[in-house]
């Protein structure tokens, strides 16, 4: 059943030359952007009054969390996203950089403030009740898992977050033609593709092509986005992981895959090291791992409706014997 969609505003990041995370930029736009997000707020409120849903799932969007915050007579709210590692003790620690995740973990606990929250892990970790965290595989798009991956592949296949980076692609590329690549990215206008030469192609984002590109590759470059190592590790394909700079959340995501013997990562595209990658990664485990993606999301949101269902009968016991008082 096809449901409407209604679009509003909320908190982004600014990026410096269409790469870099630019962290003064990005808090002045909040700021400017404020009345904008009120008013998003306030619609949210509206719209949840409307349609009364039994539950909210939130995929890591900071104003359903000041929602959830402020809101008293609301549904239960269960919050999705790999981020939430970040209050596990299991998750693995940036060196340095304390600064940015702290700021990021402060950022995790608004978003997922009064809500039941589900964290996406590439490795199984225990739940912490206590904290209202489940921790879950990684939820990945269904197409995925009807793919057969190709041991065989004969190309490499780039994702770039931002299209700033395509520059360093090119440079590489010139200096070793030999090397098929096909790169996709999120330049504005590109047609859907462009092909540099015999063995460079860029492609503009499409979800479809690029699975199907992924299934046929022989290793994936990428920016360290959690679903593309998470589509990655499934299909046993090397990762060679450059975060987007400045980017705290894609530098963890990165050491987290190298943790767990998906690839490596350096801090530019310098391709040269992807000699240093199997050719293929052992991914037997993260497989039965994600089979249990589906029983732990359902298993978060039954906690997040029974806890709802036991607040609003305290409250409704408590208002009984406040009016026989």
């Amino acid at each position: 059943m096809r449901m409407p969609v209604i679009v509003m505003p909320t908190l982004e990041f600014v990026f410096k030359d269409n790469r870099a995370v630019n962290l003064p930029a990005t808090v002045a736009s909040v700021i400017r952007h404020l009345p904008a997000y009120l008013r998003a707020l306030r619609r949210l409120q509206a719209l949840v009054r409307e349609l009364q849903p039994d539950v909210i799932v939130n995929f890591f969007e900071p104003l359903t969390g000041i929602y959830a915050l402020t809101t008293r007579q609301r549904p239960p709210v269960v919050a999705v996203g790999h981020q939430f590692m970040f209050e596990h003790p299991r998750y693995i620690r940036a060196p340095g950089l304390r600064a940015q995740q702290w700021g990021m973990k402060w950022f995790v606990r608004l978003v997922g403030a009064a809500s039941t929250r589900v964290a996406l892990s590439l490795y199984e970790a225990p739940d912490l009740p206590r904290k209202s965290i489940f921790v879950c595989p990684p939820i990945l798009r269904r197409r995925l898992f009807d793919l057969q991956p190709n041991p065989d592949g004969k190309f490499v296949l780039v994702y770039l977050l931002n299209h700033g980076y395509a520059n360093q692609i090119i440079a590489w590329h010139e200096q070793n033609p030999g090397t098929e690549l096909h790169c996709f990215y999120d330049k504005p206008g590109a047609p859907a593709e462009a092909q540099r030469d015999a063995t460079l192609t860029f492609h503009r984002l499409d979800g479809e092509k690029f699975l199907r590109l992924m299934a046929e590759c022989k290793a994936v470059v990428c920016t360290a986005g959690f679903e593309s190592v998470s589509e990655a590790a499934y299909l046993g394909k090397p990762l060679f992981m450059v975060p987007v700079e400045n980017h705290v959340e894609q530098q963890i995501n990165a050491l987290d895959a190298v943790d767990c013997g998906f690839g490596i990562t350096d801090k530019s595209f310098r391709l040269d090291r992807m000699k240093e990658l199997p050719a293929r990664i052992s991914n037997e485990v993260f497989r039965l791992w994600l089979n249990k993606a589906d029983a732990t999301l359902l298993r978060a949101i039954e906690h997040a409706t029974s806890a709802a269902k036991r607040a609003t009968f305290a409250d409704d016991v408590g208002c009984t014997q406040a009016g026989k008082a």
